[in-house]
């Protein structure tokens, strides 16, 4: 895993960022269909406080459910 430092220039955020992914993903994963996520974290994620990018997480694994469930 990784994040783009041009995305998230410091090192404390990028890690805290993958931090976050990581473990919002082994809450998920069981639920998760079988195929390859890659993560793109934008440039306000190193603005986000913990609620709102685990918020942002959930909505995004939920998106992925629904649209892998109607293919």
């Amino acid at each position: 895993m990784s994040v783009a430092r041009a995305a998230v220039a410091s090192a404390v955020a990028r890690n805290r960022i993958k931090r976050q992914i990581r473990a919002s993903f082994q809450t998920r994963r069981i639920g998760l269909p079988a195929v390859d996520i890659v993560v793109q974290a934008r440039t306000a994620a190193s603005r986000a406080s913990k609620p709102e990018l685990r918020a942002s997480l959930e909505w995004h694994w939920q998106e992925l459910i629904k649209r892998c469930a109607v293919h």
